[in-house]
Formats: structure tokens, sequence, C-alpha cells
């Protein structure tokens, strides 16, 4: 099969390079860039989801109809290209997570890590074991290496450090959020922190 790249993955790439480049203008800039992150990162999330078996073979949707493109499909072609879409969704949206402090926070930005991981394992082993598929892999690995890098460093970095850079024109929000850690189960806490967030939505 070719592995020239097509429109699908031109837009991938596009949206990638801008996703990120949000992220690190948000950044910058502060909540007031919310919606665009927010916007941008699930379309994104949306387009793995989707797309996710077109894009890591580098095929047309309207491709798949033609006998000799399904052919050099192998049945672990299907099966890791269609894993992977949701679990690259699945990682965007820990990003999400991880930078709105929503609950469960640290679930999503673990298991989205611990999934990652796991799903590299079982491709480096099939390589190893059948020396097939080398293109479609490196493109997994390829894409998996970014996504990491943004989920280790929201885990590592304390969550006190994050609230303080992330937020640090909103100190009400990372007062608010700090007492919610403490009190999680205090409904006043709990009405404090919606209205301390609703101030930059």
């Amino acid at each position: 099969m070719r592995f020239n790249d097509k429109l699908i993955n031109k837009l991938e790439k596009a949206g990638g390079i801008f996703v990120i480049a949000i992220w690190f203008l948000w950044l910058w800039k502060g909540p007031v860039l919310n919606f665009s992150l927010l916007f941008s990162t699930t379309l994104l999330s949306i387009y793995y989801l989707w797309f996710g078996f077109f894009l890591f073979h580098k095929i047309q949707p309207l491709e798949i109809l033609h006998q000799h493109i399904r052919r050099a499909i192998t049945p672990f072609g299907i099966f890791s290209s269609i894993l992977l879409g949701v679990l690259m969704s699945y990682g965007l949206i820990g990003i999400l997570f991880g930078i709105f402090f929503y609950p469960g926070m640290h679930f999503m930005i673990n298991s989205s890590g611990i999934f990652l991981i796991a799903f590299t394992i079982y491709i480096a082993i099939y390589q190893i074991r059948t020396k097939k598929n080398q293109n479609l892999c490196r493109g997994y690995y390829f894409r998996i290496i970014i996504l990491l890098v943004f989920l280790i460093a929201l885990r590592l970095a304390p969550v006190e450090k994050r609230l303080e850079f992330f937020y640090r024109d909103y100190p009400g929000f990372v007062d608010a959020y700090l007492e919610y850690r403490e009190n999680p189960d205090d409904e006043q806490v709990l009405e404090r922190l919606r209205v301390e967030r609703s101030r930059f939505r």
C-alpha cells in the first residue's frame, strides 16, 4: 500500500499544529482563550475518533471501496488503527481535564497515559514478532510520543504549581479549587468553585 499523505492526513497535521499552538498561546494569554482551546481540542479529538482508521492508513474514506486497497489492509491494521483513534481522542480529552481542573482530572490523565503506554508495548511486541506493518507502526509511535509528552507534563507538575501558573490572573479560582480539594463533599465549597470557574468562561 502507498503511504503518501492524503488530504485527510494534511488536515490532521494542520489541525494538530493549530491545536498545539492554541495550547501554548493559552499558556501565555490565559483563560481568555478557554473557548478556543476547548473547541479546537474537542474538534481534533472527534477527528481522531471518527477518522483514525483512515488517518493511520493514509487513505481517503471512499478509497476503501477499492478492492486492492482493502486487500492490503491487515486485521491487525484494522484493529490497531481504530483502537489508537479512540485512545488519541481519549488522551486529548484527558489533557482538557488537566488544563481545566475538571472533577476526575487525575483519573483521566493517568488512564490516558496508561492506555497509550500499554498500546505502545503491544505494538512493539507485534513488530518484534512479525516484522510487519512497519510504516503503520512508525506513524503510531510518532503520534503517541507527542500526546504522552503533554500528559506526562501535566501529571508530573504539582497541582498547586499548575494552578498558580495556569490561573495566575484568577487567584479566586486558585483558592476555591484548593479549598475544594480539601473539602470535596462540601456543597458551599463546590458552589464557590462553580462561581469562580464561571468568571472566565
